[in-house]
């Protein structure tokens, strides 16, 4: 063959190999990452690949952002400003022998990579944004106090986050979407399949890389009990404590791609779990505590230091049979008494919810009367108060040693006040710290340790990584979430757009100038509301959630709605960053 035909063949074979490598029909790309889930570990997953220059999309099933993290408290973080100004040496060393002691079977590489790295990526990274960390306290799992919180709860960490997103244009926001299925093209994740809460209208969206952020699974008892762990019988009433959409959904969605789930029986389980009163279902939970309380069994004793730690209180009630206890207090006790985990709850409402609610809490002037309306022995009760009254007196607990030396708290009073009070509490869900295998770039793993391409994870559906190991810790969740995020964020982007886009911050994006008019802000009374809480409307789950507390509370409609946002749904920037301020009403 001659040297022109050889060099015409050889461009023929190259060609259709180039063209047999590129796809057929290209498809164009909505996004360059998507986020699926606006809870703390979405947010800055899709902050950090925006700050690189990537277009974000971010699909929330709510109507709003934040996910469970506008419920919860505060940050674990390592050697900060904070704590230098109060005097606390504290150092990565430190927290990794913390949190591997407590952890017992922890990832020790996540949790170094996690100390190490906390204070620059988590607490630096936050408070640029205008994040106020001002206290530090102690928490079980730490030789130092290194438990951080802002102005209030986690809420005021969450809406800087959320106001920093809505305001960089290279984010765009899916309100009321599910995700219902991953899209995979020539072997690798290439998007996700959405359809609309409100109208039921479905759509395809497109990008190279997707990064799941959807939160735990513990809002399915199914999956929960499913996952149980072995060394505990599992109880025979478990209430839900999480939030709305910790539905495990991130899981379902990778079923079909194979992905490899770690430590699913890993779970916190609360055990102070009341039955919501304004719960239809009764499956539903509050958190409830009182440091004054008694807590004792079906049979009128008590069973466990009070004082502990969890590790040592909810393997207590787990082990009881039924998964049950009682707590036990009395007039002066009940000034002590914390209910949370439903924006309804006020004094007031505590008061007549659930202190005045004889389902819920029996009330007596004796405690042989409070035995008798709780279904508890008398004799045993009352023995058990006495008992308890003689410690306290005496300055020592012989029984569980919650009373003596060593103690860092005051101790707490004897029950002589009447009325006297007994709360039946249950087991509770709380948190995943198991889920979807991530390698150290956060990408998604399959069964046999394989990458599956163009996917990520962060967050709980991850279980924050191992991070935890077997024993939740005070602030270990949060502050996880958001450095797991960010780590997904990064190595989206690399896939999108090639590592060098990691090299430089990308500049800020201009928003387009609007030329559509000023909105018109139509005030509205509530006299309307009822007759919308009363129906079911799919997709309105937070709008009834927070409309049910105007009407509750008598609140005019300006408290929140205010120029330019009206009455009806925040679609603009400007309407959402209104709408913002609103949160902390509730939260």
């Amino acid at each position: 063959m001659r040297a022109g035909h050889c060099l015409a063949a050889l461009a023929a074979v190259t060609t259709l190999a180039v063209a047999a490598c590129r796809p057929a029909n290209p498809v164009a790309m909505d996004a360059d990452v998507i986020v699926v889930g606006a809870g703390i570990a979405g947010l800055a997953a899709a902050l950090e690949a925006e700050s690189h220059g990537a277009r974000v999309l971010v699909v929330e099933a709510n109507s709003v952002a934040g996910g469970h993290a506008v419920r919860a408290g505060g940050f674990a973080l390592v050697d900060t400003p904070l704590q230098r100004a109060r005097g606390l040496h504290d150092s990565p060393d430190i927290a990794f022998r913390d949190l591997m002691a407590w952890g017992e079977d922890a990832d020790p590489w996540w949790v170094r990579f996690y100390v190490e790295n906390s204070r620059e990526q988590v607490y630096d990274w936050l408070t640029a944004m205008g994040v106020q960390f001002t206290m530090v306290v102690p928490a079980p799992q730490a030789s130092v106090p290194r438990f951080h919180f802002t102005r209030g709860a986690a809420v005021n960490a969450v809406l800087p986050m959320i106001r920093e997103a809505l305001g960089r244009p290279r984010i765009e926001f899916l309100w009321n979407t599910e995700v219902t299925e991953l899209l995979r093209r020539d072997g690798q994740i290439s998007g996700i399949r959405t359809e609309r809460s409100r109208t039921s209208g479905r759509r395809l969206y497109h990008a190279p890389a997707v990064i799941l952020a959807t939160g735990g699974f513990q809002s399915n008892l199914d999956l929960v009990r499913r996952n149980w762990r072995r060394d505990l019988p599992a109880p025979a009433r478990l209430l839900i404590g999480a939030g709305q959409y910790a539905t495990g959904s991130g899981l379902r969605l990778v079923e079909p791609f194979g992905a490899a789930l770690t430590r699913m029986d890993h779970q916190v389980t609360f055990v102070n779990g009341l039955p919501d009163p304004r719960d239809p279902s009764g499956g539903h939970g509050l958190l409830t505590q009182n440091p004054a309380a008694i807590w004792v069994d079906a049979t009128g004793r008590r069973f466990t230091n009070e004082a502990a730690s969890g590790k040592v209180t909810d393997r207590a009630v787990l082990r009881q049979s039924p998964a049950t206890h009682w707590l036990v207090f009395d007039a002066v006790g009940a000034r002590q008494l914390t209910i949370r985990g439903a924006a309804w709850l006020s004094a007031k409402t505590i008061q007549e919810d659930i202190l005045d609610n004889p389902t819920l809490v029996s009330k007596a002037d004796s405690v042989a009367a409070l035995a008798t309306a709780a279904g508890l022995p008398p004799d045993a009760l009352l023995e058990t108060v006495q008992r308890f009254n003689r410690f306290v007196d005496q300055g020592m607990d012989t029984d569980f040693g919650r009373i003596g030396p060593g103690m860092t708290e005051a101790p707490p009073p004897a029950l002589r006040q009447p009325p006297y009070y007994a709360i039946q509490l249950f087991p509770m869900t709380r948190k995943s710290m198991g889920g979807l295998v991530i390698d150290h770039e956060a990408r998604v793993l399959g069964g046999a340790g394989q990458v599956i391409r163009g996917l990520f994870a962060a967050g709980e559906a991850t279980g924050v990584a191992g991070i935890n190991g077997s024993h939740g810790g005070e602030g270990t969740f949060l502050g996880p979430g958001v450095l797991i995020g960010r780590v997904a964020g990064r190595s989206a982007v690399a896939l999108a757009l090639g590592p060098r886009a990691l090299t430089v911050r990308a500049p800020p994006a201009t928003a387009p100038a609007s030329t559509a008019p000023a909105p018109v802000v139509q005030r509205s009374q509530t006299a309307n509301l009822p007759a919308l809480l009363a129906q079911h409307r799919q997709g309105y789950w937070h709008f009834g959630v927070s409309h049910a507390l105007v009407l509750e509370r008598a609140l005019a409609c300006d408290g929140c709605h205010k120029d330019p946002w009206g009455t009806g749904p925040a679609t603009s920037t400007a309407q959402r960053l209104v709408q913002l301020e609103s949160c902390t009403k509730c939260h």
